[in-house]
């Protein structure tokens, strides 16, 4: 009786891995699922970037549809404008007029 009691142990320590019954596979396991889990790491860190360039780009595409429909807004209720000319392209001021020299 005391045999089978000592083999029962054996068994039950034997399927819960604490008699080193499976040492060197669970060992071989663990860093196979180590590698698992960088793989599967590595997967999202890929999408997460993927997706926050999605993100940006919506959020511009977003941004650039709302300074349109405010362009378009304000030339319904005030007229279409003329685009502001640069300082190079305005003609020069008269000099000729109030507070001119009289050279």
């Amino acid at each position: 009786m005391k045999s089978m009691a000592v083999a029962a142990m054996m068994v039950q320590l034997m399927a819960a891995g604490g008699a080193g019954s499976q040492g060197e596979q669970a060992t071989v396991r663990r860093d196979a699922s180590a590698d698992d889990v960088g793989k599967h790491l590595s997967a999202l860190k890929g999408e997460v970037s993927s997706l926050s360039e999605q993100f940006r780009i919506a959020r511009e595409r977003r941004r650039l549809e709302a300074e349109k429909k405010k362009r378009e807004n304000e030339e319904w209720h005030l007229g279409p404008q003329a685009p502001a000319a640069s300082a190079s392209e305005r003609a020069p001021a008269s000099t000729r007029g109030a507070g001119a020299s009289a050279r």
